[in-house]
């Protein structure tokens, strides 16, 4: 499976975003990423009535000012709310792939959630009729491992961190940190903390495998200090001088 393209470009970490004009995950941020040539990550959830939007949070409150979860909201009151008082609106998952439309590569991340299967399929759905570049990343490896067995031709990752700020049990933070579930789910790209990157040591033998894309990184020094550590990067709060393949 040739998927080289995924480290050929930067990706914009929720499109070019300043998240005062122009909201984080809005269809603005989206078009600034693809009119600069930026691959696109992005996150998809699905409302109480089964619609696909593109959002990060499980609370709408801090990008929206409404306080709930946006998986048991219904797509009427998520559709009418604004990002972060602009004009700005959460996007649906269909006129995010319409405005992108294959003219950079995506890499999406499907939020973690309850009954794993009913999100997977409506994405893979829409996937099946896009022409474009794109891989699915998820911090679920329940959520990875369901692509493998699903739809094994789409190119998926394991998104990675240390977890010490969650509530999960100590050895299943151990787990996830170590990448344990990787060759149980058919990763085939890590995407990892790049604050972390050059410490874990299971980054390093996976690497040798797989690309290892990190995120977030947040200037154009922290860029330059882990540049070895990694094969790309999602970035956001600066512009990185170009040196990725697509620019050269």
């Amino acid at each position: 499976m040739d998927y080289q393209w995924l480290t050929d470009t930067y990706i914009a970490h929720r499109g070019l975003f300043d998240n005062k004009t122009i909201p984080e995950n809005s269809l603005i941020a989206f078009q600034r990423a693809v009119d600069n040539g930026f691959g696109i990550e992005l996150d998809v959830q699905m409302t109480a009535d089964g619609h696909l939007v593109v959002f990060h949070d499980d609370d709408m409150e801090r990008m929206t000012g409404l306080k709930g979860d946006i998986r048991k909201t219904d797509f009427a009151t998520v559709s009418s709310l604004t990002l972060i008082n602009t004009e700005h609106k959460i996007p649906t998952f269909d006129k995010f792939l319409n405005l992108v439309d294959g003219k950079v590569p995506l890499v999406i991340e499907i939020k973690t959630h309850d009954n794993i299967g009913g999100v997977e399929q409506k994405v893979l759905d829409r996937l099946r009729q896009y022409k474009g570049k794109f891989c699915i990343e998820s911090f679920n490896p329940f959520i990875v491992r369901w692509f493998k067995v699903h739809a094994p031709d789409i190119i998926r990752g394991q998104l990675s961190e240390s977890f010490e700020n969650t509530p999960l049990p100590r050895f299943q933070r151990w787990l996830l940190k170590n990448l344990k579930f990787c060759k149980w789910n058919g990763s085939q790209f890590i995407a990892y903390d790049v604050r972390i990157v050059d410490k874990v040591k299971a980054v390093k033998k996976w690497r040798k495998k797989v690309p290892v894309v990190v995120w977030t990184v947040k200037s154009q020094a922290q860029h330059d200090e882990y540049r070895k550590y990694y094969d790309n990067m999602i970035f956001d709060s600066f512009v990185p001088t170009r040196d990725d393949k697509i620019a050269k």
